[in-house]
Formats: C-alpha cells, sequence, structure tokens
C-alpha cells in the first residue's frame, strides 16, 4: 500500500512538472513575478504592509513615529543583502449573544515574518529563504478558533489563526523562480492555504474571520496543515492560464514542526491539492480570477482518507467593487463541512480602508459532528480602516442562522474587534 501511494505522488508530481515545462515555452519581455499566493503568504502581506506606508496624508505620523526611518532603512538593507523581516502583534474579540458556554472569546498572535534572497536576486531564477514564527496564545479560557464551536455551539471557525499555540514556525522553506519567472516552487514546511483557492478576501488576519469565506470554504480536508513538510509548483501555461499543484504532510504540526520530518516519511500520509486557473490581469492575477481546486487527503489517526472540489469566481470591477461566488464539496476527509457555497461583495479591494459583506449556507460534516444537524447559513460583514501607517482596526459582525450544536436558540449574533500593528 506505501508503494503504490508513492506511486501515485510521483504521478502527481509529474503532471505538475510536465505543466511546468510547457509553460518555459511561453516566452515573455519581462521577469516580473506574477505572485499566485494568497493575502495571508508572508510575500503578499510584506507588499501590502509597504502599499499601506505609501500614503503621503501619513507623513506627519510617519516623522513623528520614527517609522518612516525604520521602513525606509529595511528597504535599504533588503536591496544591499536580499533579507527583510517584518513584524506584527495581531489582537482580537468577539462576543455572542446566544451561547452555549463562554459568550466572549479573545486571543492574540505574535508574527515575525521575511525572507532572505540568496541566489539570482532581482532575476528570473531568483531563490532564497521564507519564514513566518509565530506566538499565538488566548486572552479567555478558549481561544477564538476554539471558542465558536465550543462556545458558541456553531459548527465552523469563526476565526481558522487565533488559537492557543504559542511559539509555533509556520512557514520555513526555500523559493525559487524558474523561466523567467513563469514557474516557482517551494519546498520545505509549508502552510497549505498559502497557494490552495486563493482570492483577495482570503487573509484572516486583515478580511472575511469566518474560514467559510477563505479556503475551501471550510470543505477541504486534511485540517488545513501548517509548518508541514512538502512541496509547492506554480506554473503560468499561458498570459492567462495557471496550474498549482501541492503536496503536503497532513500529519504535520507547526508546533513541532521539525517532526514533520519523521511522519512525511515513515507514515506518508499527505494532502493533495490540484488547481487550475484563469485571469485576464496580468498584473495582479488574483483581483480578476476563475479557478476549480481539486485536494484528496490520506487516512490519519484524527481523519478518514477523503476527497473534494472547490471552485471560485471573483472579479474587481471599476478599481472598486469586487464581487465573489466559491463553493465547495467534500467525501470525507476530515472536512468541516461537506457542502459549502458563499458569495459575496468587498470595496476598495486595493485601497488601505476595506469593506467586506459575505453570505453563506453550509452542510456541517454529519461523520465529525453527529447526525440530524440541521444546515447553518450564515452572513459577515468587516471594515478594515488603516487608522494611521502601522496600524489597523477592523469591526466585524457575524450573523448565524441554526448554529447546529446550540439547541436553544436558531439564531445569534457575534460582534467582534481585531486590531494589528505591524513594523
Amino acid at each position: 500500500m506505501k508503494s503504490e501511494k508513492r506511486g501515485l505522488i510521483l504521478f502527481f508530481v509529474a503532471v505538475v512538472l510536465n505543466f511546468a515545462v510547457y509553460g518555459q515555452n511561453q516566452k515573455k519581455d519581462t521577469i516580473k513575478i506574477r505572485d499566485l499566493s494568497a493575502p495571508s503568504s508572508v510575500s503578499q502581506q510584506m507588499s501590502k504592509d509597504i502599499a499601506s506606508k505609501g500614503s503621503t496624508s501619513k507623513e506627519i505620523f510617519n516623522r513623528w513615529s520614527g517609522l518612516d526611518s525604520l521602513d525606509q532603512l529595511k528597504q535599504r538593507f533588503y536591496k544591499k543583502t536580499g533579507f527583510i523581516i517584518n513584524a506584527d502583534y495581531n489582537s482580537q474579540i468577539m462576543a455572542a449573544t446566544k451561547a452555549i458556554g463562554d459568550d466572549v472569546g479573545a486571543s492574540g498572535v505574535f508574527r515575525m515574518y521575511g525572507k532572505y534572497n540568496l541566489v539570482g536576486r532581482g532575476t528570473s531564477h531568483e531563490g532564497g529563504l521564507v519564514f513566518k514564527v509565530e506566538n499565538r496564545h488566548k486572552y479567555t479560557d478558549l481561544p477564538l478558533r476554539e471558542w465558536g464551536l465550543a462556545g458558541v455551539g456553531y459548527v465552523g471557525l469563526v476565526q481558522s489563526v487565533y488559537n492557543d499555540d504559542r511559539w509555533r514556525v509556520t512557514n520555513l522553506y526555500w523559493r525559487q523562480t524558474f523561466a523567467k519567472a513563469n514557474i516557482v516552487a517551494y519546498a520545505g514546511f509549508l502552510d497549505v492555504t498559502d497557494w490552495t483557492d486563493i482570492y483577495a478576501l482570503a487573509s484572516p488576519w486583515s478580511s472575511f474571520n469566518n474560514l467559510s469565506f477563505a479556503t475551501g470554504t471550510s470543505t477541504t480536508g486534511g485540517s488545513y496543515p501548517d509548518g508541514s513538510l512538502g512541496l509547492m509548483v506554480s506554473a503560468w501555461l499561458t498570459d492567462h492560464i495557471y496550474v498549482i499543484g501541492g503536496l503536503i504532510d497532513a500529519n504535520g504540526t507547526a508546533k513541532e514542526f521539525y517532526k514533520s520530518f519523521d511522519t512525511f516519511f515513515t507514515e506518508f500520509e499527505t494532502l493533495k491539492t490540484f488547481e487550475v486557473g484563469y485571469t485576464p490581469n496580468y498584473e495582479m492575477p488574483i483581483l480578476q480570477n476563475a479557478h476549480i481546486t481539486f485536494w484528496q487527503v490520506d487516512k490519519t489517526v484524527n481523519a478518514p482518507n477523503g476527497w473534494g472540489i472547490s471552485g471560485s469566481v471573483s472579479w474587481e470591477l471599476g478599481n472598486k467593487l469586487f464581487p465573489f461566488l466559491r463553493g465547495g464539496w467534500a467525501k470525507d476527509g476530515g472536512s468541516i463541512f461537506t457542502a459549502s457555497v458563499s458569495t459575496g461583495i468587498g470595496y476598495n479591494i486595493t485601497g488601505s480602508n476595506v469593506f467586506g459583506l459575505g453570505l453563506n449556507w453550509n452542510k456541517p460534516n454529519e461523520n465529525l459532528f453527529g447526525t440530524g444537524l440541521k444546515d447553518q447559513y450564515l452572513s459577515e460583514i468587516f471594515y478594515k480602516l488603516q487608522i494611521v501607517p502601522h496600524v489597523e482596526f477592523t469591526p466585524n459582525i457575524q450573523l448565524i442562522i441554526n448554529p447546529a450544536l446550540n439547541t436553544n436558540t436558531n439564531f445569534t449574533t457575534i460582534f467582534g474587534a481585531r486590531g494589528r500593528i505591524n513594523i
């Protein structure tokens, strides 16, 4: 059985690399890397941080705080050495009108993230290390990742990243570009949400909180591993069509990332993803994007094997409005939902201040949470406000109809507030 699995994996990688080789024949006059990573990935997060600090209307604050000089110093050092590092602190609180346990939850996360380009800096074959180290901690008895289920009775994640892992290594991998930057490969300790089913509002740090509006609309199995040993390859087949394939250790954990070396090669239980996408937007492909994502996960001690499919259409209109329609379906694999559909809009999507409104229908996985559960309906509204450079504040509201594990009510409202300070 193990040899059969290894054969399937080798076939999967061969298919991805075959697409990649074909992509090398597509000639371009530029070596600009068209990033196919999620908004919460290290590269995208750092790009957004730089953009948010460029407002001339905030010059007085920058000069007063001294952070403007620090930003310029870091950029000069990066141009000279290829090394740059950022840090931020994120804090969030949520309160529910109807709950089965604690009606308030709160958590915080400290992050250090950056990159060190060591090979071919500024060329089409650039390579280097990407890293992200975090300390995730709770303020209340339940961290927010667990609070939605145990406190509110909602089957799902009202916030997916605010747990109580403490120190963890979420990313530590080598990133390499090939073929005039049409091909990008990651190898090392990865976060599957950095490339799987991405779109512009997928970041739980700055956009929607609920996982139903992010990767796989909560239908992807394998528990969304991060800090796990794996490989990802993305390739542009033409100016407008791309493919992304990934393979990652399904048993990996960011708290003890180094153990993934052992589980990957001894257990060889993996989560595989493969995506085909289209965009007419050459410069920013996630702003006008349609794709289909397939996934399959092997059986582990925590979940059965399974597979599924998700799809997404998100399209910027007039440089401000951003409607989206996304959905997913799963057959086992430990997914939270077996079916889910989300739609909504974002406004001023490329600006510092962003408004988002989303609607979701989902069907909880009865193999995980029990039979006879009602379908859940969800709406979330948020407004990310760039108060000054380096400081964000995001109030948000989630309206939940039929929280599946809360038999005392058919409706609950969650009020939240999220803050972020970055340097």
